[in-house]
């Protein structure tokens, strides 16, 4: 093992390098597996052709235990129940799109569902608008799903909103495997 910071050896259980004094696995300079001085930018060591980046584990730890489901079999469950799977996905995909993008303390999917009732709608524009908002914040991106999810819940294609979100989250389920 070498330090990331300047290249000194290390020992395996070293928690600092003697050289430096940063802390092991800091820095970018040097690859950990040679030695070698690489781009700070590179995404593996041309010498010896060892990984640079580390997972991205809050990431990893978001997605864990979100379920991916299939959009056609929501659409068609929530069609033969009359709508009350409809209720279910909505309470799971809203739960499911907080833990993903990090905003595990926004509303809950029930209380988000009741919050619609009481305002006749109006709450789940705004929750329609959060949504998409945070679809960007999963893939990372400065969109505007936000104002896409909201402009279709305004003209009754919520259930698109739906689709779209399930299918971000299925896509970014799939990529974390």
């Amino acid at each position: 093992m070498y330090c990331r910071n300047c290249g000194e050896a290390m020992n395996d259980n070293q928690a600092v390098c003697l050289k430096c004094g940063v802390e092991a696995g800091t820095g970018n300079s040097f690859c950990p597996n040679c030695g070698n001085a690489v781009n700070p930018e590179a995404v593996f060591c041309v010498s010896c052709g060892v990984s640079l980046k580390k997972a991205d584990n809050k990431k990893t730890e978001n997605l864990a235990g979100i379920k991916k489901r299939s959009i056609v079999s929501c659409i068609l469950l929530s069609i033969i129940t009359c709508g009350i799977y409809g209720i279910y996905w909505f309470v799971c995909l809203t739960n499911d799109m907080n833990k993903a993008s990090g905003n595990d303390n926004d509303t809950r999917g029930g209380i988000a569902y009741i919050l619609g009732l009481v305002t006749c709608g109006i709450y789940t524009c705004y929750w329609a608008y959060r949504l998409g908002v945070k679809r960007d914040q999963l893939d990372g991106e400065k969109g505007s799903s936000g104002i896409l999810y909201l402009v279709l819940t305004l003209f009754g294609f919520g259930i698109v909103a739906y689709c779209l979100a399930q299918d971000a989250l299925n896509k970014a389920v799939d990529g974390n495997k």
